[in-house]
């Protein structure tokens, strides 16, 4: 008997032990990417978005500028292009931080499927943006995995999972920590939302704003779950023109 309870004390510990590894991994990459604290401190972000899928049946293409407000995760973004609505005029999406909407040409709509594109968006959007200081969030899950070497270069793999309660769907992510700089060089996610549980594999280059590090340059492509490549082209996304602090009312995220 007191071998047993020995055992499942030393199976505890170690499992304490290893999730505390996984947290300590993560907190050092959010410093060296600029600090949690020093990019919530701005409060505000704006930037000029790009997103550009496959040429063919599926291809889509959004082109915009998105703002954001820290404070409730608050998102809004006005496109030129969005091809994902079918629509010609002017769109606009909104996300107050409970409830998401969008309008084509100053219409408010009630379209059912338009809104859930919206609240996709919007969420998807701000989360992708914000997504290396929100890691270790509450309900964020972290399991660590065995090393792995990419590009010559070694790594640190953290397994990401949510809670039933932590956003709309709960998809998985590896994160691939550079054991030298401390970076997240790459990571494999999901895509729950859309029904696709295969990983992509997204790659990206950082830019300094500010103090922050953001992976402005980011591309994907589908792969299995040790990072091999197994699309033939990739999903291209750009972030370009970022201004931090900028003036903007909550207002601005409420339907019209």
């Amino acid at each position: 008997m007191k071998r047993i309870i020995v055992t499942l004390v030393f199976v505890v510990a170690s499992t304490l032990a290893t999730a505390q590894s996984a947290k300590e991994i993560i907190a050092q990459s959010v410093e060296a990417i600029g600090g949690a604290q020093n990019f919530y401190n701005k409060g505000t972000v704006s930037y000029d978005y790009e997103y550009r899928a496959p040429k063919g049946e599926n291809a889509i293409t959004l082109v915009g500028k998105e703002t954001y407000m820290f404070d409730g995760e608050r998102s809004y973004a006005t496109y030129t292009t969005h091809s994902l609505t079918g629509a010609n005029g002017k769109v606009v999406e909104g996300y107050n931080g409970t409830d998401a909407w969008v309008t084509f040409d100053g219409k408010v709509s009630d379209d059912q499927q338009a809104n859930g594109v919206a609240r996709f968006l919007r969420k998807t959007n701000y989360y992708w943006f914000a997504m290396f200081f929100k890691l270790a969030d509450n309900g964020v899950n972290h399991e660590l995995l065995s090393d792995q070497k990419v590009n010559g270069k070694d790594y640190k793999r953290i397994k990401i999972t949510f809670g039933d309660q932590v956003g709309d769907a709960q998809d998985t992510y590896i994160i691939y920590v550079n054991k030298e700089t401390k970076l997240i060089d790459q990571f494999l996610f999901t895509v729950v939302g859309f029904g696709i549980s295969d990983p992509y594999l997204m790659t990206f280059d950082y830019e300094t704003i500010d103090g922050i590090k953001i992976p402005t340059k980011r591309k994907y492509i589908e792969a299995d779950w040790d990072g091999n490549v197994k699309g033939k082209a990739h999903y291209i996304t750009n972030w370009t023109n970022i201004q931090f602090g900028v003036d903007v009312e909550k207002s601005l995220f409420e339907k019209p």
